[in-house]
């Protein structure tokens, strides 16, 4: 099931079907050969990925094969590869063996933020969140009741916005918190979803003040805007998680900014440099991208050992290093990462929080000087095959803080 809903295409499938053929045959160089395209074509798929470091260790290249294993421990740790027979040439490895403790080590708690709040309305899913200084105001995405939300200090929701056609995911404010810029797109997790509306996505522009809508930005074609930036002198890009695209908002026109169709898979948090010379893009299964804005020439971030690039949804930089928040890893994890003067190499990292049992799952963040602020608890992960929200399975929103030190 898996292997079908990434994937999904033929070519793929039949590249699989003959790999696993050639697994069963015992034809291992063949298998090898296969596992690696299938693994180029799409990176850090469990299937695909597990095979490939099979594959390694059957054809005797250990090497290799332990250093695939990492590979997937790192993402997730309750890989069982431990009683597979396609690794006992590896077994009696010491490397092997770090590797069982690896999956131990990637186990321990670490807890750095603290609840501050749980929001009143148990069914809001948020995704992302803003705090306007200017106007005292607390405001919050809606994914499932699509709008936006205001919330007290006792977690008390009202109404915002609700003039939105779709899922709200993130929410960001000029320079001077004159306008809110939203991103929304029809997914089937949201109320009234049909499947007209399939890959419809938008950009709304709103006066904070009068709360009115000023602009809907629309593009032609398949889109899930997830997450966006303004900049100073109020450049809005906007990532889209649908088809590996950067927009821009440019002359009150929704534009193509970057195409990173053949760099590129699943686009997601996206953030500016202190200089606003740079743009970061997480890749939920690449990394980091930096883009210089004036060449737009792009480059993946180099990651330090023992730390996996997957799963990096929300995104932000802090003196002069980038918070991830990875929901798609196993634990879900917080880590910050120093970077080097060149911002295009990550030099260390530190893990702020890690198997919290309240991460279920967090999504987006946002800023307030040296703390950073999300939901821990955002129910993904808690829709039925009909996209109902089973409410007696999770709790109210939570939001957590973070002191960044």
């Amino acid at each position: 099931m898996l292997l079908f809903a990434i994937s999904g295409f033929s070519q793929t499938k039949a590249l699989y079907d003959k790999s696993v053929e050639a697994y069963k045959s015992k034809d291992y160089i063949q298998f090898l050969k296969l596992a690696k395209e299938l693994d180029s074509i799409r990176p850090m798929h469990p299937t695909f990925t597990y095979n490939l470091a099979s594959a390694y260790s059957l054809n005797g290249k250990k090497e290799e094969s332990l250093s695939v294993l990492k590979t997937l421990v790192l993402a997730n740790n309750t890989i069982a590869f431990e009683d597979d027979s396609d690794f006992d040439p590896i077994k009696k490895d010491k490397g092997f063996k770090d590797l069982l403790e690896l999956k131990v080590f990637q186990s321990k708690t670490i807890e750095s933020s603290v609840e501050k709040l749980s929001l009143s309305e148990k069914d809001l899913h948020p995704e992302g969140l803003i705090y306007l200084d200017k106007h005292k105001l607390w405001l919050s995405s809606s994914i499932r009741n699509k709008k936006v939300v205001s919330f007290d200090e006792k977690g008390k929701c009202t109404d915002w916005f609700t003039d939105c056609s779709y899922s709200v995911f993130a929410l960001k404010t000029d320079y001077d918190q004159k306008y809110l810029w939203i991103t929304c797109s029809a997914i089937p997790e949201m109320k009234g979803f049909s499947k007209e509306m399939e890959g419809k996505s938008e950009v709304l522009k709103i006066d904070i003040t009068t709360r009115k809508l000023i602009k809907r930005y629309t593009i032609e074609g398949n889109h899930v805007f997830g997450d966006l930036v303004v900049s100073k002198n109020n450049d809005i890009y906007i990532s889209d998680s649908a088809e590996p695209i950067i927009y821009k908002i440019e002359k009150e026109n929704l534009v193509l900014w970057k195409d990173l169709r053949k760099e590129a898979f699943n686009l997601q948090g996206i953030t500016l440099n202190k200089k606003e010379s740079k743009i970061f893009i997480a890749d939920y299964l690449k990394g980091i991208l930096a883009i210089d804005i004036k060449s737009k020439k792009e480059t993946w971030l180099e990651f330090p050992d023992n730390v996996s690039r997957k799963g990096i949804d929300g995104l932000v930089f802090y003196k002069n290093s980038l918070i991830v928040i990875q929901n798609g890893v196993v634990p879900i994890r917080i880590v910050r990462y120093k970077l080097d003067e060149t911002e295009n190499k990550m030099i260390d990292f530190t893990v702020l929080d890690n198997n919290r049992n309240v991460f279920n799952e967090p999504a987006l963040a946002t800023l307030i000087k040296n703390k950073m602020y999300f939901f821990a608890n955002s129910p993904w992960k808690f829709y039925d095959k009909n996209f109902q929200l089973d409410e007696s399975r999770f709790e109210n929103p939570k939001l957590f803080e973070l002191i960044l030190k």
